[in-house]
């Protein structure tokens, strides 16, 4: 039998410009759309988008202050914490720390950023928390 000659672009070709065509439209997509900011450390971009040497070096570099802020935003996913170590119900806990004094002493200790589980220790000591 004899080979039959192919009328038009070959395979390679024709998948050539389809790709050619697929970057015209992506790119007329994008020429419309809002640029990216410059992807640099910046309060404006989130650090998801900074280069990754500049990702690791601010990770090698974090003090511990920062690491306590990051992970604790607030006083209350702080106390949430320290609740779940003691293991006591919610009532049991709100009643130990219901006094104005132990309140206070509580939002000193988060002030000082003292991790939730030396807090705990600390709490126990001082009879704010009981077992």
């Amino acid at each position: 039998m004899s080979k039959k000659a192919t009328i038009g672009a070959s395979p390679k070709d024709r998948s050539m410009d389809i790709m050619d065509k697929f970057i015209k439209r992506s790119e007329r997509r994008n020429k419309h759309k809002e640029h990216l900011p410059g992807r640099r450390k910046s309060k404006d971009v989130p650090m998801d988008l900074w280069p990754l040497k500049d990702q690791l070096e601010y990770w090698e570099n974090i003090t511990d202050g920062q690491k306590f802020d990051r992970k604790y935003g607030s006083y209350i996913d702080w106390m949430n914490k320290i609740k779940d170590i003691t293991g006591y119900p919610d009532r049991s806990f709100m009643d130990m720390i219901s006094p104005v004094k132990h309140r206070e002493r509580l939002k000193e200790v988060y002030a000082q950023k003292v991790l939730p589980k030396q807090a705990y220790q600390i709490l126990l000591k001082e009879n704010i928390l009981w077992v």
